[in-house]
């Protein structure tokens, strides 16, 4: 009995004994680090006001002076605005007399395609920054968005080729007209959209929205695509077989040569 409680006792002084001279270790080492910081000199603190490029300022001036511009357009020519939202075909475009439809006209249309081309060369490069940025890691800012709006200028001429050149050889002016104006009113509201998220994109950084828009615009592309399907099914000179073939050279054909382009760029 004498035996165990004198174990007991000296187990318990051993440990209050290693637990103080540890606690005793501890804060002098504290102490010293505390005395090291303090006789430190010459302390540069740089405070980071963003975590974004800066060169995102100047696109950020450009974006919100083309929100301005559709702002403007929306208040005051409402009706032609609301134009780029309708994917009827039927030819109603005709700026004579007081019909109630009337065209955006060459000047609102000049501006929302280049909204459009502006904005998806901008989102395509935050795409590039957050997927691919050991891709373009030896190129600046404004050298990868030059690259961006070259290949995005080139898809669009050759889209533009093979639609009048379909129209001209089939001699199908009408369903051209059709195709032109659905393509054209899907690419507008997408670029109205890119308009409003880029700039939520470049200060919010949100994998999430990220997603979200790409989803959106891969919806707004699957009905411009769906909506050229039944254009060319309302003619009976065209199989479905005709259809898909058309729509490989128009869509498909020309980003599997874009992607394997960035492969042989990137060593892939």
């Amino acid at each position: 009995m004498d035996d165990s409680l004198i174990f007991h006792y000296s187990n318990i002084a051993i440990r209050d004994t290693i637990s103080i001279s540890d606690s005793a270790l501890l804060d002098t080492v504290m102490v010293k680090e505390v005395e090291s910081f303090m006789h430190l000199e010459n302390i540069n603190i740089a405070p980071t006001l963003y975590s974004v490029n800066s060169e995102y300022d100047y696109i950020t001036y450009a974006l919100l002076g083309l929100l301005g511009v559709i702002a403007l357009i929306w208040h005051f020519m409402p009706d032609r605005f609301s134009m780029i939202f309708s994917l009827k075909t039927e030819k109603q475009f005709q700026r004579i007399g007081d019909t109630s439809v009337k065209v955006p006209g060459t000047i609102i249309t000049g501006f929302f395609w280049m909204n459009f081309i502006i904005v998806s060369g901008i989102f395509i490069m935050i795409l590039m920054q957050s997927f691919f940025i050991e891709y373009i890691a030896a190129l600046s800012f404004f050298e990868m968005l030059g690259y961006i709006y070259l290949v995005l200028v080139s898809l669009l001429l050759y889209r533009i080729i093979v639609i009048y050149g379909t129209a001209i050889i089939f001699q199908t002016s009408k369903m051209m007209q059709q195709q032109i104006v659905t393509g054209r009113n899907v690419q507008f509201v997408s670029g109205i959209f890119l308009t409003v998220v880029i700039i939520l994109l470049m200060y919010v950084n949100s994998g999430v929205l990220i997603y979200l828009s790409l989803g959106i615009i891969a919806l707004l592309q699957l009905i411009r695509i769906v909506k050229i399907m039944i254009i060319g099914k309302s003619s009976t000179m065209f199989s479905v077989l005709h259809i898909i073939l058309y729509l490989c050279a128009l869509e498909i054909v020309p980003v599997l040569v874009l992607i394997r382009m960035i492969g042989n760029l990137s060593g892939v």
